[in-house]
């Protein structure tokens, strides 16, 4: 028997995430994926990588469970990345969420089995300034160190996302994401 052992780990995923200090990250999302909850409820898992800062490329795991009192961080995070959020019902690609920047509030969580996990707790967009401001470091060849704070008025709270703007068309045909994004 040979001492080489060969392991593929081509389709690994970290479903775990990694633990960061508290605070506000920039990220991009890796990847989404619908699953289901251990509810039976549908939930969307989002890995989001750390861009910039000492941090940088550390794997955050978020999950948005679709349950009515649960849409406001789904909502939340659908703002964050700059896609409409109508009231309606909607039919989305989740390839519509990856490679998308935002910024995320992360916090400590409860610990699970004696390892605490960092945990999303908030959405919001990046400023315009500082995406121009990004482009033109790219342009030179750096990189921003570290996410700014987001100011008040970008913040999605909780309240705001589950009261959004009233819709003055009352039709409940289903709405698709895609068409409402490419105009």
């Amino acid at each position: 028997m040979s001492d080489k052992l060969t392991i593929d780990l081509t389709n690994f995923k970290d479903r775990t995430g990694s633990r960061i200090p508290e605070g506000t990250y920039r990220v991009v999302v890796d990847d989404a994926e619908q699953t289901e909850a251990r509810s039976g409820n549908t939930m969307i898992n989002l890995f989001l990588r750390v861009q910039g800062g000492e941090f940088d490329g550390a794997t955050l795991v978020d999950r948005l469970v679709l349950t009515e009192k649960s849409l406001f961080r789904v909502v939340g995070f659908m703002q964050a990345i700059g896609l409409p959020t109508p009231r309606k019902r909607l039919q989305i690609s989740l390839n519509q969420f990856v490679n998308k920047q935002l910024e995320v509030q992360v916090e400590d969580g409860e610990p699970y089995n004696g390892r605490v996990k960092s945990e999303v707790r908030g959405y919001a967009k990046i400023r315009k300034s500082e995406k121009q401001s990004e482009a033109d470091l790219d342009d030179i060849g750096n990189e921003p160190e570290q996410a700014a704070e987001p100011s008040q008025e970008q913040e999605t709270t909780p309240e705001q996302a589950a009261t959004p703007e009233p819709d003055t068309d009352e039709s409940s045909e289903d709405v698709n994401l895609d068409d409402l994004t490419n105009l």
